[in-house]
This record gives structure tokens, sequence and C-alpha cells, in this order.
């Protein structure tokens, strides 16, 4: 070790040179910062589900569409109510990436006029005088209620396809949309005086795009800041702001760099990199820092470095590797971000403490000889000398008042459940959630998910049993599911253009496929171009799709629901269907929410173990090591039951850090542990490794949780979680740590 502080003071100046170099050279790619929120970010373009669902659009169209809402509490049926109908499906409609609109004024009503068929638009400009019969008609069609019109006739519903062009990835297109959207609702909202809401699958992209924007551009600015001013107030001097915020700053900016080379984009998770890499370069270069001031006081600055260098390179290396280990097994997810932001992390970690033993000590060697840090007065643990007699006296009721304790949190796990619903992301605030909400409140279900029902064999849609069982299933699931509140596909045209041209029939539903293939093709042919049937059978006539609205539930309730709809064709008939749209690719991700969780816990866990015991060589450590790192984990999951908080990304995101970095303070007082115990008693060495890391570990976690907290007024709700769950698991990581871990070892290991 003196050999190569050696060598760092002679060619300290190259070592900042070339890292500064290669600093600058790598931010020349920061140019290139972009961001993306399309839920094609969250599989693999070759995975099954995306596969599935590109076919899905393939022979239906997109279920990409926007919703568009408004109330009047006089009731929709009045002149300005339906003017602004017919002027908001106009200009909606002439939008650069609008394949189609759906309203009130063009709704297709099937009708007889003297025994002939009539296909209208249900509203025309110059029948806004003549309303009160349109209304009678609206609130008796079953097509329009719940759907178009709420069942009071005091909420409507715009429904904006987007072309197909979004689904596969232009991201561009629907946020230009979302732009124009939001402008037409401000203008009108200005003219008519209506508070008009947007949602929809395609406003929670638009929204994750921006969400992101917004949290990079307020939130990461607000860590580097809160940084800064904890190592001022901490330190007060310039020598200790400017050596860990250079080994934050390069660390996180030839990280994001790499990841723009690599061709990825910022998302909802990725845009947290710095804050991450901020927590984490902190965490190594303050405990050195610490340190070598406590050194500065009473040697030359060269001999402090090496000190501070001996003493806490193992640790520092440590830490670094399990928080490098949490961080990589987030790299076994199916859903991408999760997975790139693992590796991104891992690296950034691995980063931090190569800068950290090369940039902050050459840094250290420049300092003037004269220089004399204060002592840090924050925190002062000199003063709990005789904490050692403390827990050795009183070892057994801290060990019963802790068990007492974490029984209790324990319970709480039994209240926690999976959720991973897309709405859900957001703050009640946000566009997408507040139209959300007030769809869900006044007329439908936000949540849109599409059923394809295969017949098995060409033509199959129009056979009289296929349509029954159609009907059949239609109702069986509104019955079984309340949340349902609409669905519809070709059979509902079937069955209206039945009930219109043959009045005298005594079943709902033709009992002839010749006839329903008449009804078919009469209907297509009275449509306006543009509002063709393809979007509801493909071209063969095989397979059959069925839309169907659903009030936002858990993503469990959402994988109960879909297991039925498959299960209920499966048993009661000769036919198949399967659940597709991005509301199911949400729900779908649960699967992969949970593998993650569990697997990326597991192989942490196992990792740093064997690495602990080897390196400590120990059994007895090792089972000690465990207990107050496991149960911070533990813990947070019963807070969470107790506080109705579902496991979503964040919290799985959250659990992989919470192993990597609650250990870093177990290695440290493990490190200082078994380095007093060569020469001292159990008492002394608790005391010894107060007074050597102790601060160290309180500032470590203070300014870990100071950082996370930021992410708690982020609009994205996974960030909030993540803030949450990490705070509280990592400041009671440190509770054990301090209080748990000398008590167990004083009661079953005090020889260890």
């Amino acid at each position: 070790m003196r050999d190569y502080v050696d060598v760092l003071d002679r060619y300290k100046g190259y070592v900042l040179f070339v890292i500064s170099f290669v600093v600058v050279v790598c931010s020349f790619w920061l140019k290139d910062l972009a961001f993306e929120g399309s839920y094609r970010i969250w599989f693999a373009p070759e995975s099954k589900l995306m596969q599935d669902y590109d076919e899905f659009v393939s022979n239906f169209s997109s279920d990409d569409t926007f919703i568009v809402a408004f109330r009047d509490e006089n009731g929709i049926f009045n002149p300005k109510a339906i003017n602004l109908i017919l002027q908001m499906t106009e200009d909606i409609s002439s939008l650069d990436g609008v394949r189609r609109v759906d309203s009130l004024s063009n709704y297709q009503y099937i009708s007889a006029v003297d025994d002939d068929l009539s296909v209208e638009d249900f509203i025309y400009v110059d029948e806004v005088g003549d309303l009160k019969a349109k209304e009678k008609k609206a609130l008796q069609d079953r097509l329009i209620l719940n759907h178009i019109i709420s069942k009071d006739g005091k909420t409507t519903i715009l429904s904006v396809r987007l072309r197909d062009s979004v689904s596969k990835g232009d991201e561009k297109l629907n946020l230009e949309v979302m732009r124009e959207l939001q402008q037409i609702a401000s203008r009108y909202k200005q003219k008519y005086g209506y508070e008009i809401y947007i949602t929809g699958t395609p406003a929670v992209t638009a929204s994750l795009v921006e969400i992101a924007k917004r949290d990079a551009l307020y939130l990461m600015p607000l860590c580097v800041v809160i940084v800064v001013l904890f190592l001022w107030l901490l330190f007060g001097d310039v020598v200790g702001v400017i050596v860990p915020s250079l080994v934050i700053l390069y660390t996180f900016v030839i990280v994001l760099s790499i990841q723009f080379m690599l061709g990825y984009k910022l998302n909802n998770f990725t845009v947290n990199i710095p804050a991450f890499i901020s927590a984490i370069a902190i965490a190594d270069s303050l405990h050195l820092l610490i340190a070598w001031r406590h050194y500065k006081q009473i040697h030359s600055r060269k001999e402090s470095v090496y000190k501070a260098l001996k003493s806490n390179l193992k640790a520092i290396w440590l830490t670094s590797f399990t928080t490098a280990v949490g961080f990589v097994s987030l790299g076994f997810s199916d859903i991408v971000p999760v997975r790139t932001l693992g590796y991104a992390i891992s690296f950034g970690a691995l980063l931090a403490f190569v800068l950290s033993i090369s940039l902050a000590p050459a840094l250290l060697l420049y300092v003037k000889e004269s220089y004399k840090p204060s002592e840090i007065k924050l925190l002062d643990f000199s003063s709990l000398r005789g904490y050692g007699a403390f827990v050795s006296k009183y070892d057994k009721h801290i060990v019963v008042s802790l068990v007492f304790l974490i029984a209790i949190l324990l319970y709480g796990i039994k209240y926690v459940n999976v959720d991973n619903n897309s709405i859900k992301y957001f703050d009640k605030s946000t566009t997408v959630r507040a139209g959300s909400d007030f769809v869900e409140r006044y007329i439908s279900g936000a949540m849109t998910y599409e059923i394809v029902i295969d017949s098995k064999h060409k033509d199959g849609v129009k056979q009289p049993h296929f349509l029954e069982l159609t009907d059949k299933f239609e109702k069986e699931l509104q019955q079984k599911y309340p949340n349902v509140v609409f669905a519809i596909s070709i059979k509902d045209i079937i069955q209206r253009m039945h009930s219109v041209l043959d009045t005298k029939s005594k079943t709902p539903l033709p009992q002839d496929a010749n006839l329903t293939a008449q009804y078919i093709l009469l209907y297509s042919m009275s449509i306006p171009q543009g509002m063709s049937i393809n979007d509801q059978v493909d071209i063969h006539n095989r397979y059959l799709r069925m839309t169907i609205n659903s009030k936002t539930q858990t993503t469990s309730q959402d994988i109960q629901m879909i297991r039925w709809i498959k299960q209920w064709w499966q048993i009661h008939t000769p036919y198949s269907a399967t659940v597709q749209g991005v509301t199911a690719i949400f729900s779908y991700m649960q699967e992969s929410v949970i593998k993650t969780l569990l697997v990326s816990i597991f192989w942490t866990f196992v990792i740093i173990s064997v690495a602990m015991l080897l390196i400590f060589k120990r059994l007895k450590a090792l089972l000690v090591f465990i207990l107050p790192n496991l149960l911070p984990l533990l813990l947070i999951a019963g807070i969470m039951g107790y506080m109705h908080i579902n496991i979503d990304i964040g919290v799985v995101i959250s659990a992989s850090i919470i192993l990597g970095i609650a250990v870093d303070d177990t290695i440290h007082f493990f490190s200082k542990y078994f380095q007093a115990r060569e020469h001292m008693g159990f008492e002394e060495s608790i005391d010894y490794v107060l007074v050597h890391s102790g601060n160290a570990m309180v500032l470590t976690t203070l300014i870990l949780s100071l950082t996370f907290l930021v992410f708690a007024i982020s609009s994205f709700i996974p960030n909030n979680h993540f803030s949450f769950v990490t705070v509280v698991a990592l400041n009671l990581a440190l509770v054990f740590d301090l209080l748990l871990l000398p008590a167990l070892m004083s009661v079953f290991f005090r020889k260890l």
C-alpha cells in the first residue's frame, strides 16, 4: 500500500489529467440525451409477449386510443355541448397521426327506415336544434351507454384512435398528438367553459416521457444540491466538498455516456442514474475522506492518505462489490429498463471504487501541508465510550425487545399485494391519472383489454353457435367481474342488424351463417370510408376481437380475470381465447416483477454471503452478518402491508439496493471489529468500532436517505415507493447494525 501511495504521489498530476481527459471525451456523448416511455421499452422486441402483441396489431390494428371526456351537469344533449363534440371531432380527426375519432356525433346508428336499412351519423351539424329524441335513443342504446355517454346523460367520451405506427414505436408522433390534444382541450375550455380530461394508453406513454424529463430537469439537480450542501455543513471547507463531488460527477458522467454510446435512452428508471451514483459514490469517498481528515490532524498529507487507504481499502472494496452485486442481480429481470438500470449502476459502483482510491487520494495529495481540518462536530461517538459495556450488560434485553418489535412488524406481510397497474404509476394530479379517475367516476372503465377469440376455422366468426357463445361469455364475464363496465364486438353489430331487419325473429342472433355474412356485408357498405370493421375481425373471419372496459383494479385481479377468460373458452367451448392490448401487457409484467424480486434478492444474498465467508473465514460471523441485513427487507414488507403499499417495479428495484447497500455498514462494523479484537476485549472492540466507523456509518446512511428522499416528490408513483421503502429500510439496517448486531454477538458469539 505504501508503494502505491508513493507512485500515486509521484504521478498525481498525470492521474488527474488522464481521468479528466476520459471524462471530457465521454461527455461528448451526452449531446445524444433522449427519453423514451413507450410500453415497448419494458420488454425485448424478441420476447413472446411483444411478438404476440405485434401479431394482434397486424390482424386488427392498434389499441392505442386516447380518451377525451367532459361533463355537462345540464346534460350532454344541449346545443352548447353538442357543438363542442362536433367541433372537437372535426379538429382531432385532422391531426397527423390520428386514424379515426369515435364520438357521439359520428356514432354509426343502425335503424330501419321504410323497411330499408339506415346506417348514419348519430348527430349532424344541422340537427343541433332537435336533440330530445336523440337523447332518448342514446340512453336506450347499449352500444352507446357506458361507452360514449354516461347513464345519466351528462358525460361523454371521444375515442381518438392512433395510427398503427405509434404501436410500432413512433413515440414522437404520440407525444405530438398528446400536445395537440392538450392545446385543443385548453382552447375549448376557454371557449365553452368545460373541464376537458385526457387519458388512455397513449397518454400513459406520453406522461412517462414528460415525467422522466421533469425528473431529470428538477430532481437530479436537487440531488446534487443536497449532496453539496450536506458536504459543506459536514466539513465546512472546500476540500471536503470538492473531493467527493468530483468522484460523484466523474462517475455518473462516464456511466451516462456509456449508456448513450450503447444506444440506450433515458426512461423513468434510468433517469435516476445520477442520483443512485451520487449516493453510492459518496458512500465510498466519505469513509476515505473522514479517515484522512482524522489522520491529517497529526500526520503529513501523504502519511494520512496512506493510513486512510490502509484502514479502509478492504471495507470500501467490499461495500462497492456488494452494492454492485445488488444492482447486477437486477440483470436477471425480463423488464428491460430494470435490467439496464441494474447493469449501469453496478458498473457505476465499481467505477466509484476505482475513482475513490485513485482520483480522491490524488486530489488529497495536492492539499497543502499546513491544512489542518477541523474535527467533525455533527456527531461525536468518542463520548459513547462505555457503549460496549452497556450492550454487554443488557444484551438479552435488547435482543428480546427487538424480537418483539420485529414480530409485530412482520405480521403486516400478510397484507402485501403485487400491483403493476399502469394508471397507478401516476400521481392523481397528473393529466393521465386525473383523466382516468374522471372517466371511471362518471361514465366507464379507463382500463381497456382486447380479447381475441379463435373460432378455429375460416369464417368461423359467422357461425351461429360461435356468436351465441360469444354473447353468453360476455354476460357471464360482466356478472363474474362487476368492474367490467362495457364490452363490444362485431357480435353486437350483427345483433343490432338482426333486430332491425328481422323484427319477427324469436332469437337475438341470426341462426344462419349466410345471413350473418349478409348483415356484415350490408353494414360494411353502409358505413363511411375509414370506419370499416377490419379492426373487429381478421381478413379470414376466424378471429373475433372483443374490447372490454374495466374500472382500475390491481394486476393480481387482472391476472385472475385473464386466467378466467382463457379457462372459460377452453372448458366450455371448442374454441380458445387470449387477452391482448397494452393494459394486458402491464398485467403480464406482474410475473416478471415477482420473478425479478425473488431472483435478485436470492442471488444478491447468496453472492454476498459467499464473499463474506471467504473474506472473514468465520462461519459464526456469517450467521451474525446475515440477520441485520435480511431483517430490513422483511420488516419493510410488513410496514408496506400495514400502510397498504403494493409491490411495484419501484419496490423491486429498492429490494436489491437495500440488500446491496445495507450490508455496507455491517462490513465496516466487522472490518473494524476484527481489527480491534486482535488486541482488545469484546467491550473495548465495540467502542473502537463506534469511534472509528460510527461517524461514517451514520453520515453515509443520512446522505443516502436525503438523496433517495428526493424521489418522494416525483409524479411517478414507483419512484415514491422506492424512496419510502429504501429510506426506511436503510435506517432500520443502521439501527440493527448499531444495536442488534453487537447484542447478538454478545449473547451468542462473544468470542467471535
